[in-house]
C-alpha cells in the first residue's frame, strides 16, 4: 500500500514547516509527500531549502529519512505560476500523486498539524469497516477542543435550512467509526479508486466549498467514516469579519444548491434566502461589502466560478 500527502501552502511558511515535521513523525511512514505551493511571496520556498525539504527553488523531487525507521520519502515541491486557491491547489496535487499510482492520498492545508499516529490510527480502523469506503476522516482539535464543521447529513431538500445542518458532536466521538457525510480538506485520507472513479476536486470554486462538492461526489463511489482516534490539530480558525473570501463563501454554497438541491425550491428558492439573510447580516458590520455579496448570488446562480474577486481586495 502506498500512500501519499498532499499539502498545500500559500504564505504560511512556518506553519508549513511544523506540518511537514508532523508527516514526517508518522508512525505509520508515507511514501511521498507532495508541497503544492501557491506562489507564496514570504519566502517559502527558501526556507523549505533551508530546512532540507527541497533541492531548487523552482521545483522538484527530492528525498528525507522519516523519523521512526528512516524510510526515504519522496518529496515533491510544485510551485504555481499563480496563486489558484486551495481548489486549485488541491486539484494540482491530487491529479499528479494520484497519476503517479498512489493508493491513498492524505489532503492537508499547511496550518494543520496530524498527531503522530494518525495516519496508522485512520488505516487501522480503516480495515476493519467492512464494503466499501471513500474515505476516512481523522479528528480535529483546536486550542485542546473538538473542533468540527463535518456534518453528518447534508440536506439538499428543505429550502428554509442549511445545507449543512446536521453537525458531528462530540457525543458522536465516543463511537469507534461513524458515517459522516461532508468532509474538510484537513486530513482525509481519500481512496484512490474513488478519485478514479469521480476525478480531481474541481478548481474553479478557488476556495471554499470544494471540499463539501468533493464529499457529495465520493459518495458516488462510497461512504466516508470518520475515525475519532485519529487526531489533527488545527492551528487557525477563520475570523467572522467579512473580507474577500466572503464572496466566495456565498457564491460558493449558492452554486452547491443550484447543482445538487433535490427541487425546485432548494435549487431556486433558496440562493435568494442565502441572499437576503447575508446581506442584512453584513450590512451592519460593514455596508460596502453588499455590492459583493449581491456579485456574489448573481455569479452563484447563474453557476458562474473562477478565480473573480482578487485576494485581499476588500
Amino acid at each position: 500500500m502506498r500512500i501519499a500527502a498532499v499539502v498545500v501552502t500559500y504564505n504560511r511558511k512556518k506553519l508549513l514547516i511544523e506540518c511537514l515535521e508532523a508527516l514526517k513523525r508518522q508512525t505509520k511512514p508515507l511514501n511521498a509527500i507532495y508541497i503544492i505551493d501557491n506562489a507564496s511571496t514570504d519566502g517559502t520556498p527558501q526556507l523549505l531549502q533551508e530546512e532540507g525539504y527541497i533541492k531548487d527553488l523552482r521545483g522538484g523531487t527530492t528525498s528525507i529519512e522519516g523519523l521512526h525507521d528512516g524510510r526515504l520519502i519522496k518529496v515533491v515541491y510544485v510551485r504555481m505560476n499563480e496563486n489558484v486557491g486551495g481548489a486549485g491547489g488541491f486539484h494540482e496535487g491530487v491529479k499528479r500523486a494520484y497519476n503517479d499510482g498512489y493508493d491513498w492520498l492524505w489532503l492537508m492545508d499547511d496550518d494543520v498539524e496530524p498527531k503522530e499516529d494518525a495516519l496508522e490510527m485512520l488505516l487501522r480502523v480503516g480495515e476493519e469497516i467492512k464494503g466499501e469506503k471513500s474515505a476516512l476522516v481523522p479528528a480535529r482539535y483546536f486550542n485542546g477542543s473538538f473542533f468540527n464543521l463535518e456534518t453528518k447529513r447534508f440536506d439538499f431538500k428543505n429550502p428554509f435550512r442549511y445545507f449543512t445542518y446536521d453537525i458531528v458532536t462530540e457525543e458522536d466521538l465516543k463511537e469507534k467509526y461513524f458515517q459522516v457525510s461532508g468532509i474538510s480538506f484537513e486530513g482525509p485520507l481519500i481512496k484512490s479508486d474513488a478519485i478514479g472513479k469521480i476525478g480531481f476536486p474541481d478548481k474553479d470554486f478557488f476556495i471554499i466549498g470544494d471540499d463539501t462538492d468533493y464529499a457529495i461526489r465520493l459518495q458516488e463511489y462510497g461512504p466516508l467514516y470518520m475515525v475519532p482516534d485519529a487526531h489533527l490539530i488545527k492551528k487557525i480558525v477563520t475570523s467572522g469579519k467579512p473580507n474577500w473570501k466572503t464572496y466566495y463563501y456565498i457564491r460558493n454554497i449558492i452554486y452547491l444548491d443550484r447543482r445538487y438541491g433535490e427541487n425546485i425550491l432548494v435549487k431556486y428558492l433558496r440562493p435568494f434566502i442565502t441572499f437576503f439573510k447575508y446581506a442584512a447580516y453584513f450590512s451592519v458590520k460593514n455596508p460596502k461589502i453588499v455590492k459583493y455579496i449581491l456579485k456574489a448570488f448573481r455569479d452563484g446562480y447563474s453557476l458562474r466560478r473562477g478565480k473573480i474577486i482578487r485576494p485581499g481586495e476588500f
